[in-house]
Protein backbone atom coordinates (compact mmCIF):
# COMPACT_ATOMS: atom_id res chain seq x y z
CA UNK A 1 0.00 0.00 0.00
CA UNK A 2 1.43 3.55 -0.69
CA UNK A 3 2.73 5.42 1.92
CA UNK A 4 0.07 8.46 2.27
CA UNK A 5 2.02 12.10 1.40
CA UNK A 6 2.35 13.65 5.11
CA UNK A 7 1.27 17.31 5.88
CA UNK A 8 3.21 20.16 6.06
CA UNK A 9 2.94 20.58 9.66
CA UNK A 10 3.61 16.98 10.18
CA UNK A 11 6.99 17.40 8.37
CA UNK A 12 7.61 20.38 9.80
CA UNK A 13 7.43 19.35 13.53
CA UNK A 14 8.53 15.88 13.15
CA UNK A 15 11.73 14.74 15.08
CA UNK A 16 13.66 13.07 12.65
CA UNK A 17 16.31 10.10 13.68
CA UNK A 18 19.87 11.60 13.51
CA UNK A 19 21.22 8.88 15.27
CA UNK A 20 21.03 10.92 18.58
CA UNK A 21 21.90 8.71 21.55
CA UNK A 22 20.14 11.13 23.69
CA UNK A 23 16.76 11.11 21.67
CA UNK A 24 16.25 14.87 22.30
CA UNK A 25 13.87 16.78 21.17
CA UNK A 26 15.17 19.71 20.46
CA UNK A 27 17.70 19.02 17.74
CA UNK A 28 21.62 18.95 18.53
CA UNK A 29 24.26 20.95 17.03
CA UNK A 30 27.26 19.72 15.68
CA UNK A 31 29.96 22.18 15.35
CA UNK A 32 32.88 19.97 15.04
CA UNK A 33 34.50 20.30 11.69
CA UNK A 34 36.00 16.61 11.54
CA UNK A 35 35.36 13.35 12.99
CA UNK A 36 37.31 10.57 14.57
CA UNK A 37 38.15 7.17 12.86
CA UNK A 38 38.20 4.35 15.03
CA UNK A 39 40.93 1.81 15.64
CA UNK A 40 39.97 0.16 12.06
CA UNK A 41 40.51 3.49 10.56
CA UNK A 42 37.25 3.46 9.36
CA UNK A 43 34.56 6.71 8.80
CA UNK A 44 32.00 7.36 11.50
CA UNK A 45 28.84 6.94 10.35
CA UNK A 46 24.93 8.47 10.97
CA UNK A 47 21.86 8.25 9.67
CA UNK A 48 19.72 5.63 8.15
CA UNK A 49 21.39 5.42 5.12
CA UNK A 50 24.61 5.73 6.47
CA UNK A 51 26.55 8.51 5.58
CA UNK A 52 30.06 8.60 6.38
CA UNK A 53 31.56 11.50 8.01
CA UNK A 54 35.11 13.14 7.23
CA UNK A 55 35.19 16.44 7.23
CA UNK A 56 32.72 19.23 8.00
CA UNK A 57 32.57 21.09 4.68
CA UNK A 58 30.72 17.73 2.83
CA UNK A 59 29.59 15.75 6.21
CA UNK A 60 27.97 17.73 8.76
CA UNK A 61 24.80 16.32 10.10
CA UNK A 62 23.18 19.55 11.56
CA UNK A 63 22.37 20.49 7.99
CA UNK A 64 20.82 17.11 6.90
CA UNK A 65 17.93 17.64 9.12
CA UNK A 66 16.68 21.10 7.51
CA UNK A 67 17.86 19.54 4.33
CA UNK A 68 15.60 16.63 4.54
CA UNK A 69 12.71 18.33 6.04
CA UNK A 70 12.75 20.93 3.00
CA UNK A 71 13.51 18.03 0.38
CA UNK A 72 10.16 16.27 1.60
CA UNK A 73 8.19 19.79 1.83
CA UNK A 74 8.95 20.33 -2.05
CA UNK A 75 8.40 16.76 -2.86
CA UNK A 76 12.41 16.12 -3.87
CA UNK A 77 14.68 13.06 -3.39
CA UNK A 78 17.45 15.37 -2.05
CA UNK A 79 18.15 19.10 -0.81
CA UNK A 80 21.63 20.89 -0.17
CA UNK A 81 22.19 23.67 2.17
CA UNK A 82 24.47 26.78 1.18
CA UNK A 83 25.96 30.56 2.85
CA UNK A 84 23.22 32.04 0.51
CA UNK A 85 20.94 32.14 -1.86
CA UNK A 86 23.52 34.11 -4.19
CA UNK A 87 26.01 31.10 -3.41
CA UNK A 88 23.50 28.68 -4.22
CA UNK A 89 22.66 30.48 -7.49
CA UNK A 90 26.35 30.53 -8.50
CA UNK A 91 26.85 26.70 -7.53
CA UNK A 92 23.85 26.07 -10.16
CA UNK A 93 25.77 27.90 -13.10
CA UNK A 94 28.96 25.58 -12.23
CA UNK A 95 27.41 22.89 -12.26
CA UNK A 96 25.33 23.33 -14.95
CA UNK A 97 26.55 25.51 -17.55
CA UNK A 98 29.35 25.49 -19.73
CA UNK A 99 31.01 27.16 -22.51
CA UNK A 100 29.25 28.33 -25.58
CA UNK A 101 25.82 27.00 -23.86
CA UNK A 102 23.18 29.34 -23.37
CA UNK A 103 20.97 29.83 -20.61
CA UNK A 104 17.35 31.65 -20.70
CA UNK A 105 17.35 34.30 -17.79
CA UNK A 106 14.16 35.92 -17.43
CA UNK A 107 13.85 39.83 -18.51
CA UNK A 108 12.24 40.80 -14.56
CA UNK A 109 13.05 38.79 -11.42
CA UNK A 110 15.34 39.97 -8.76
CA UNK A 111 18.64 42.25 -9.64
CA UNK A 112 21.00 40.16 -8.16
CA UNK A 113 20.47 37.02 -9.93
CA UNK A 114 19.85 38.77 -13.28
CA UNK A 115 23.06 40.25 -12.98
CA UNK A 116 25.23 36.96 -11.48
CA UNK A 117 23.81 35.64 -14.52
CA UNK A 118 24.76 38.06 -16.66
CA UNK A 119 28.32 38.32 -15.53
CA UNK A 120 29.14 34.65 -14.78
CA UNK A 121 28.02 33.92 -18.34
CA UNK A 122 30.30 36.73 -19.99
CA UNK A 123 33.09 35.59 -17.55
CA UNK A 124 32.61 31.24 -18.88
CA UNK A 125 31.71 31.84 -22.64
CA UNK A 126 28.62 31.27 -22.02
CA UNK A 127 25.19 33.25 -23.63
CA UNK A 128 22.04 34.98 -22.07
CA UNK A 129 18.80 35.00 -24.14
CA UNK A 130 16.27 37.02 -21.61
CA UNK A 131 13.08 36.47 -22.37
CA UNK A 132 9.86 37.84 -20.87
CA UNK A 133 7.53 36.33 -17.97
CA UNK A 134 4.47 36.44 -19.09
CA UNK A 135 5.72 34.18 -21.92
CA UNK A 136 1.90 33.35 -23.29
CA UNK A 137 1.95 37.32 -24.35
CA UNK A 138 4.14 39.64 -25.77
CA UNK A 139 4.33 43.08 -25.32
CA UNK A 140 7.94 43.96 -27.68
CA UNK A 141 7.38 47.49 -27.69
CA UNK A 142 6.18 48.29 -24.12
CA UNK A 143 7.87 48.70 -20.70
CA UNK A 144 6.94 47.22 -17.24
CA UNK A 145 5.11 50.89 -16.59
CA UNK A 146 3.08 50.07 -19.28
CA UNK A 147 2.13 46.40 -18.47
CA UNK A 148 1.55 47.37 -14.93
CA UNK A 149 -0.83 50.21 -15.18
CA UNK A 150 -3.19 47.93 -17.18
CA UNK A 151 -2.40 49.55 -20.86
CA UNK A 152 -3.63 52.70 -19.91
CA UNK A 153 -3.27 55.58 -22.67
CA UNK A 154 -1.14 53.62 -25.23
CA UNK A 155 -2.52 55.67 -27.83
CA UNK A 156 -0.18 58.42 -26.21
CA UNK A 157 3.53 58.98 -27.52
CA UNK A 158 5.88 58.11 -24.53
CA UNK A 159 9.56 59.36 -24.41
CA UNK A 160 11.86 55.74 -24.65
CA UNK A 161 14.64 55.09 -24.15
CA UNK A 162 17.19 53.19 -27.26
CA UNK A 163 16.20 50.18 -28.41
CA UNK A 164 17.62 47.27 -27.19
CA UNK A 165 15.92 44.32 -28.84
CA UNK A 166 13.49 43.93 -26.38
CA UNK A 167 12.76 40.03 -25.11
CA UNK A 168 10.01 38.25 -26.62
CA UNK A 169 8.11 35.49 -24.95
CA UNK A 170 9.95 32.12 -24.17
CA UNK A 171 8.88 30.31 -26.45
CA UNK A 172 9.80 32.62 -29.04
CA UNK A 173 13.25 32.97 -27.70
CA UNK A 174 13.36 29.44 -27.88
CA UNK A 175 12.28 28.94 -31.12
CA UNK A 176 15.41 31.53 -32.17
CA UNK A 177 17.71 29.99 -30.35
CA UNK A 178 17.09 26.45 -32.24
CA UNK A 179 17.72 27.40 -35.25
CA UNK A 180 20.89 27.92 -34.51
CA UNK A 181 21.43 24.38 -32.87
CA UNK A 182 23.66 26.14 -29.89
CA UNK A 183 22.81 23.77 -26.93
CA UNK A 184 20.30 25.39 -23.87
CA UNK A 185 22.06 24.26 -20.67
CA UNK A 186 19.72 26.15 -17.79
CA UNK A 187 16.03 27.60 -18.57
CA UNK A 188 16.40 30.01 -15.04
CA UNK A 189 12.23 30.94 -13.80
CA UNK A 190 10.96 33.32 -11.07
CA UNK A 191 7.47 32.88 -10.83
CA UNK A 192 6.07 35.24 -9.67
CA UNK A 193 8.72 37.81 -10.69
CA UNK A 194 10.15 40.10 -7.93
CA UNK A 195 8.78 42.95 -7.41
CA UNK A 196 6.11 42.86 -10.36
CA UNK A 197 4.86 39.35 -9.44
CA UNK A 198 4.15 38.26 -12.99
CA UNK A 199 3.51 34.43 -12.93
CA UNK A 200 4.75 31.96 -15.58
CA UNK A 201 3.08 28.65 -16.11
CA UNK A 202 6.01 26.45 -14.60
CA UNK A 203 4.13 23.32 -16.54
CA UNK A 204 4.41 24.61 -19.50
CA UNK A 205 7.69 26.13 -19.36
CA UNK A 206 9.01 22.84 -18.28
CA UNK A 207 7.58 21.07 -21.34
CA UNK A 208 8.76 23.68 -23.62
CA UNK A 209 12.65 23.50 -22.19
CA UNK A 210 12.81 19.66 -22.57
CA UNK A 211 11.82 20.04 -26.39
CA UNK A 212 14.25 22.26 -26.76
CA UNK A 213 16.88 20.04 -25.29
CA UNK A 214 17.64 22.33 -21.79
CA UNK A 215 19.60 20.43 -19.35
CA UNK A 216 18.04 21.77 -16.62
CA UNK A 217 14.82 24.06 -15.03
CA UNK A 218 15.54 25.71 -12.58
CA UNK A 219 12.53 27.86 -10.24
CA UNK A 220 13.22 31.02 -7.82
CA UNK A 221 10.22 29.97 -5.53
CA UNK A 222 11.73 32.08 -2.51
CA UNK A 223 8.81 33.98 -2.29
CA UNK A 224 5.90 31.34 -2.54
CA UNK A 225 7.37 28.53 -0.45
CA UNK A 226 6.44 25.02 -0.62
CA UNK A 227 3.34 26.27 1.60
CA UNK A 228 1.92 27.71 -1.48
CA UNK A 229 3.69 26.57 -4.19
CA UNK A 230 5.52 23.36 -5.28
CA UNK A 231 7.63 23.48 -8.79
CA UNK A 232 9.23 20.01 -9.00
CA UNK A 233 5.66 18.37 -9.29
CA UNK A 234 5.01 21.01 -11.84
CA UNK A 235 8.16 19.86 -14.09
CA UNK A 236 11.03 21.74 -12.86
CA UNK A 237 14.02 20.07 -12.05
CA UNK A 238 15.56 21.96 -9.55
CA UNK A 239 13.95 24.36 -6.92
CA UNK A 240 16.14 27.04 -5.01
CA UNK A 241 15.02 28.99 -2.26
CA UNK A 242 16.97 32.23 -0.45
CA UNK A 243 16.33 30.88 3.25
CA UNK A 244 17.31 33.91 4.27
CA UNK A 245 13.92 34.70 4.11
CA UNK A 246 10.60 32.56 4.77
CA UNK A 247 11.93 29.65 5.01
CA UNK A 248 13.99 31.12 7.99
CA UNK A 249 11.84 33.74 8.98
CA UNK A 250 13.49 35.57 11.51
CA UNK A 251 15.86 38.05 9.83
CA UNK A 252 18.91 36.20 11.65
CA UNK A 253 20.20 33.90 9.27
CA UNK A 254 22.24 34.43 5.68
CA UNK A 255 20.83 30.58 3.88
CA UNK A 256 20.34 29.13 0.22
CA UNK A 257 19.31 26.09 -0.57
CA UNK A 258 18.72 23.70 -3.54
CA UNK A 259 16.03 20.88 -4.00
CA UNK A 260 16.13 18.65 -6.67
CA UNK A 261 13.41 16.40 -8.48
CA UNK A 262 16.21 13.45 -8.67
CA UNK A 263 19.71 12.47 -7.70
CA UNK A 264 21.14 12.57 -11.11
CA UNK A 265 23.96 13.78 -12.97
CA UNK A 266 23.21 17.19 -12.69
CA UNK A 267 23.05 16.88 -9.14
CA UNK A 268 26.02 15.01 -8.57
CA UNK A 269 27.71 18.16 -9.93
CA UNK A 270 25.79 20.29 -7.80
CA UNK A 271 27.08 18.67 -4.77
CA UNK A 272 30.48 18.39 -6.12
CA UNK A 273 30.82 22.34 -6.92
CA UNK A 274 29.16 23.03 -3.27
CA UNK A 275 31.99 20.07 -2.31
CA UNK A 276 35.18 22.04 -3.39
CA UNK A 277 33.80 25.50 -4.28
CA UNK A 278 33.02 25.79 0.00
CA UNK A 279 30.06 27.78 0.15
CA UNK A 280 28.25 25.51 2.58
CA UNK A 281 26.30 27.06 5.46
CA UNK A 282 27.65 26.85 9.39
CA UNK A 283 26.48 24.55 11.97
CA UNK A 284 24.93 27.44 14.33
CA UNK A 285 22.95 28.85 11.17
CA UNK A 286 21.62 25.13 10.78
CA UNK A 287 20.14 25.23 13.75
CA UNK A 288 18.51 28.20 13.30
CA UNK A 289 17.18 27.72 10.11
CA UNK A 290 15.82 24.18 11.53
CA UNK A 291 13.93 26.17 14.13
CA UNK A 292 12.51 28.60 12.01
CA UNK A 293 11.35 26.43 9.89
CA UNK A 294 9.28 24.50 12.45
CA UNK A 295 6.86 27.29 12.12
CA UNK A 296 6.93 28.23 8.55
CA UNK A 297 3.30 26.69 7.80
CA UNK A 298 2.20 29.20 10.37
CA UNK A 299 3.56 32.25 8.91
CA UNK A 300 3.01 31.49 5.59
CA UNK A 301 -0.58 30.80 5.88
CA UNK A 302 -0.82 34.13 7.98
CA UNK A 303 1.19 36.13 6.39
CA UNK A 304 -0.30 34.99 2.37
CA UNK A 305 -3.58 35.98 4.43
CA UNK A 306 -3.15 39.37 5.37
CA UNK A 307 -1.33 40.14 1.99
CA UNK A 308 -4.97 39.39 0.22
CA UNK A 309 -6.54 41.15 3.07
CA UNK A 310 -4.17 44.23 1.97
CA UNK A 311 -4.20 43.98 -1.62
CA UNK A 312 -8.16 44.13 -1.40
CA UNK A 313 -8.25 46.88 0.59
CA UNK A 314 -5.69 49.15 -0.82
CA UNK A 315 -7.40 48.35 -4.10
CA UNK A 316 -10.75 49.62 -2.47
CA UNK A 317 -8.22 52.68 -1.25
CA UNK A 318 -7.44 53.47 -5.06
CA UNK A 319 -10.91 53.51 -6.28
CA UNK A 320 -11.78 55.84 -3.81
CA UNK A 321 -8.31 58.41 -4.83
CA UNK A 322 -6.85 57.36 -1.41
CA UNK A 323 -3.90 56.56 -2.85
CA UNK A 324 -1.97 58.95 -4.32
CA UNK A 325 0.88 61.17 -4.29
CA UNK A 326 1.31 64.66 -5.79
CA UNK A 327 3.28 63.33 -8.83
CA UNK A 328 1.39 60.17 -9.06
CA UNK A 329 -2.09 59.47 -11.55
CA UNK A 330 -3.34 56.86 -9.27
CA UNK A 331 -2.45 53.59 -8.47
CA UNK A 332 -2.69 50.22 -8.79
CA UNK A 333 -1.86 47.13 -6.46
CA UNK A 334 -0.22 44.05 -7.80
CA UNK A 335 -1.03 40.42 -6.04
CA UNK A 336 -1.12 37.33 -7.27
CA UNK A 337 -4.21 36.31 -5.43
CA UNK A 338 -5.90 39.40 -6.72
CA UNK A 339 -8.82 38.05 -9.30
CA UNK A 340 -9.01 39.76 -12.73
CA UNK A 341 -10.87 43.22 -13.54
CA UNK A 342 -12.24 45.24 -16.30
CA UNK A 343 -10.01 47.51 -15.74
CA UNK A 344 -6.99 45.14 -14.78
CA UNK A 345 -7.34 41.91 -16.43
CA UNK A 346 -4.29 40.48 -14.96
CA UNK A 347 -3.69 37.76 -18.24
CA UNK A 348 -1.47 35.51 -15.60
CA UNK A 349 -3.78 35.12 -12.96
CA UNK A 350 -4.69 31.52 -14.01
CA UNK A 351 -0.73 31.05 -13.74
CA UNK A 352 -0.91 31.85 -10.01
CA UNK A 353 -3.70 29.68 -9.96
CA UNK A 354 -2.23 26.51 -10.85
CA UNK A 355 0.86 27.20 -9.70
CA UNK A 356 -0.70 27.49 -6.16
CA UNK A 357 -3.23 24.59 -5.79
CA UNK A 358 -3.39 25.45 -1.83
CA UNK A 359 -4.92 28.39 -2.37
CA UNK A 360 -2.04 30.83 -0.86
CA UNK A 361 -0.33 33.10 -2.74
CA UNK A 362 2.30 34.44 -0.29
CA UNK A 363 3.11 37.72 1.53
CA UNK A 364 4.32 39.53 -1.00
CA UNK A 365 2.58 42.78 -3.01
CA UNK A 366 3.07 46.17 -4.86
CA UNK A 367 1.54 49.22 -4.73
CA UNK A 368 2.16 51.25 -7.67
CA UNK A 369 2.15 54.93 -8.17
CA UNK A 370 1.10 55.33 -11.92
CA UNK A 371 3.16 58.18 -14.02
CA UNK A 372 0.78 60.80 -15.74
CA UNK A 373 1.56 60.16 -19.12
CA UNK A 374 0.10 62.22 -21.13
CA UNK A 375 0.95 65.31 -22.81
CA UNK A 376 4.68 65.22 -22.20
CA UNK A 377 4.23 64.56 -17.88
CA UNK A 378 6.26 61.31 -17.45
CA UNK A 379 10.02 63.17 -18.12
CA UNK A 380 8.92 65.70 -15.68
CA UNK A 381 7.05 63.91 -13.11
CA UNK A 382 9.42 61.12 -12.84
CA UNK A 383 11.97 62.09 -11.22
CA UNK A 384 9.93 63.44 -8.56
CA UNK A 385 7.88 60.44 -8.41
CA UNK A 386 10.73 58.45 -7.62
CA UNK A 387 11.67 61.02 -4.66
CA UNK A 388 8.49 60.51 -3.56
CA UNK A 389 8.08 57.53 -2.89
CA UNK A 390 11.47 56.94 -1.40
CA UNK A 391 10.52 59.34 1.26
CA UNK A 392 6.97 58.06 1.82
CA UNK A 393 9.16 54.46 2.09
CA UNK A 394 11.45 55.82 4.75
CA UNK A 395 9.03 57.19 6.88
CA UNK A 396 5.76 55.09 6.71
CA UNK A 397 3.95 54.00 9.42
CA UNK A 398 3.91 50.79 10.77
CA UNK A 399 6.12 49.58 8.63
CA UNK A 400 9.92 49.21 8.35
CA UNK A 401 12.07 50.52 5.60
CA UNK A 402 14.52 47.92 4.56
CA UNK A 403 15.80 45.70 1.94
CA UNK A 404 14.06 42.09 2.51
CA UNK A 405 11.52 40.13 2.26
CA UNK A 406 9.48 37.26 4.29
CA UNK A 407 10.34 38.05 8.19
CA UNK A 408 8.08 38.32 10.85
CA UNK A 409 8.26 42.05 10.68
CA UNK A 410 6.49 44.21 7.99
CA UNK A 411 8.83 45.39 5.67
CA UNK A 412 8.74 48.42 2.62
CA UNK A 413 10.94 49.65 -0.13
CA UNK A 414 11.08 51.77 -2.96
CA UNK A 415 12.92 49.10 -5.45
CA UNK A 416 13.76 51.68 -8.08
CA UNK A 417 15.98 53.41 -6.19
CA UNK A 418 17.60 50.31 -4.46
CA UNK A 419 18.14 49.43 -7.90
CA UNK A 420 19.34 51.92 -9.52
CA UNK A 421 21.88 52.68 -6.32
CA UNK A 422 23.20 49.03 -6.52
CA UNK A 423 27.03 48.82 -7.74
CA UNK A 424 25.90 46.78 -10.77
CA UNK A 425 24.03 49.74 -12.35
CA UNK A 426 26.18 52.66 -11.12
CA UNK A 427 28.60 52.63 -13.94
CA UNK A 428 26.82 50.75 -16.42
CA UNK A 429 28.52 50.25 -19.78
CA UNK A 430 28.05 50.33 -23.00
CA UNK A 431 27.45 47.37 -23.65
CA UNK A 432 24.13 45.88 -25.16
CA UNK A 433 23.92 42.95 -22.76
CA UNK A 434 24.96 44.43 -19.39
CA UNK A 435 22.68 47.79 -20.15
CA UNK A 436 20.21 45.01 -20.30
CA UNK A 437 20.61 45.03 -16.34
CA UNK A 438 18.94 48.68 -16.00
CA UNK A 439 16.05 48.16 -13.16
CA UNK A 440 12.75 46.69 -15.15
CA UNK A 441 10.39 48.06 -12.17
CA UNK A 442 7.88 50.82 -12.86
CA UNK A 443 9.51 54.13 -10.85
CA UNK A 444 6.70 54.70 -8.18
CA UNK A 445 6.31 50.72 -7.08
CA UNK A 446 6.89 50.10 -3.59
CA UNK A 447 7.32 46.65 -2.51
CA UNK A 448 5.59 45.34 0.78
CA UNK A 449 6.61 42.21 2.54
CA UNK A 450 3.63 41.43 4.95
CA UNK A 451 5.00 40.27 8.50
CA UNK A 452 2.95 39.12 11.34
CA UNK A 453 1.48 42.37 12.64
CA UNK A 454 -2.59 43.15 12.62
CA UNK A 455 -3.24 43.89 9.26
CA UNK A 456 -5.14 46.87 9.98
CA UNK A 457 -2.46 48.29 11.79
CA UNK A 458 -0.71 47.59 8.47
CA UNK A 459 -3.45 49.29 6.43
CA UNK A 460 -3.97 52.38 8.75
CA UNK A 461 -0.12 53.31 8.75
CA UNK A 462 0.11 53.48 4.96
CA UNK A 463 -3.08 55.34 4.16
CA UNK A 464 -2.53 57.78 7.28
CA UNK A 465 1.25 58.31 6.07
CA UNK A 466 -0.40 58.93 2.62
CA UNK A 467 -2.62 61.23 3.97
CA UNK A 468 0.02 63.29 5.53
CA UNK A 469 2.37 62.87 3.15
CA UNK A 470 4.57 66.18 2.81
CA UNK A 471 7.93 66.18 0.73
CA UNK A 472 10.81 68.12 3.27
CA UNK A 473 11.91 71.34 2.05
Amino acid sequence: MPQRERSHAHILTQRIDIDDPTSSIAPPIYPSTTYARDNAHALPTVGPDGATLCYARPDNPTLRLPERMLAELEGGEDAALFASGMAAVTCVLNAVVRKGEIVFCPRRGYFAVRARIAEWCKAHGAEVMYYDPEESIEFPEEDVTTRAEGGRDRDVPVEKAPPLELPLSLFHRMAEMGQTMVPVALVWVESPANPTWDAMNITAVSILAKGFGARCVCVDSTVMTPICSKPLSLGADIVMHSATKYLNGHGDVLAGALVTKRKDGVWAKILHERKLGGAVLGSFDAYLLTRGMRTLELRVRHQSESALWLAKELSKAIVEKKVKLPSSNGAIVLYPGLEPTPEFPRPDYMFHKTNCPYGYYGGMLSVVFLVDRRQGQAKVKKPNLAKECAHFAANCRNWTCATSLGGFESLIEHRYSVEFSGPEYRNTPDDKQERRLVPHVPVGLLRLSVGLEKKEDLLRGFLQSLAEFKLPE
